[in-house]
């Protein structure tokens, strides 16, 4: 599903955000990507979101050379991918409900039977009374359960989360990774980033731990408990 094979990522000519990346995630497998702020977290899911190519090294999504994509490939490969970012990327002038059934009409997708799916689905992350809102008028944790629905309406092969738990309540953030790992289970191979080393040990799913250019990937895989 995803490989990195020494992989180093530095933006211009800074300093490596990233450096001599090595691992690989098999496909229905989750994983947390944990570090302190300025490890590289959101450098890594971006590379795997195909926003940028490695300076160094090879990332392979789907089997395939990042580096060797044409820009349609690009587009393809993205439909595949549910992604949540800290900017949220929400569209201003569409409604909630809009927003998140978004991903289903590019895919052709619609009718009553869609709405009320996605209607059910914002329900579920606590958002039933504000389905025809507008992201301006929705507070920062919100807006962010919103962008988690839009990312995992569509069943993705692959979802990249950015601390999607960052705003939100330990209640409501332990519902959100049970809707994370309901997901994994349909198939969806999972990759949160996260500073909450409460959230990792508690579901006890592989991690990979960054260190901020001296990068050590794939602590080996737990038992979980319980």
């Amino acid at each position: 599903m995803v490989r990195f094979d020494n992989v180093s990522f530095q933006y211009g000519t800074g300093h490596h955000v990233l450096r001599d990346l090595s691992f690989h995630l098999q496909p229905g497998s989750f994983h947390f990507v944990s570090g302190a702020s300025g490890a590289g977290k959101t450098s890594l899911l971006q590379l795997m979101y195909l926003w940028h190519k490695p300076s160094d090294g090879r990332v392979s999504l789907f089997g395939k050379d990042i580096a060797q994509l044409t820009r349609r490939d690009k587009t393809l490969l993205r439909r595949r991918i549910g992604v949540v970012f800290q900017d949220f990327r929400l569209l201003d002038h569409l409604t909630a409900l809009e927003n998140v059934e978004l991903p289903l009409r590019v895919q052709g997708k619609g009718g009553t039977s869609v709405s009320e799916h996605v209607a059910e689905l914002l329900a579920w992350v606590g958002l039933g009374e504000h389905l025809h809102a507008y992201p301006p008028t929705l507070s920062g944790g919100q807006q962010q359960r919103v962008a988690i629905a839009r990312a995992v309406i569509g069943r993705p092969s692959l979802l990249l989360a950015d601390e999607p738990t960052g705003n939100v309540d330990d209640r409501l953030a332990l519902r959100l990774l049970y809707l994370f790992e309901e997901l994994n289970k349909m198939g969806t191979t999972v990759v949160i980033a996260t500073h909450s080393e409460q959230l990792v040990q508690r579901f006890q799913h592989p991690v990979i731990r960054l260190a901020g250019g001296d990068s050590a990937a794939g602590d080996p895989p737990r038992q979980r408990h319980g």
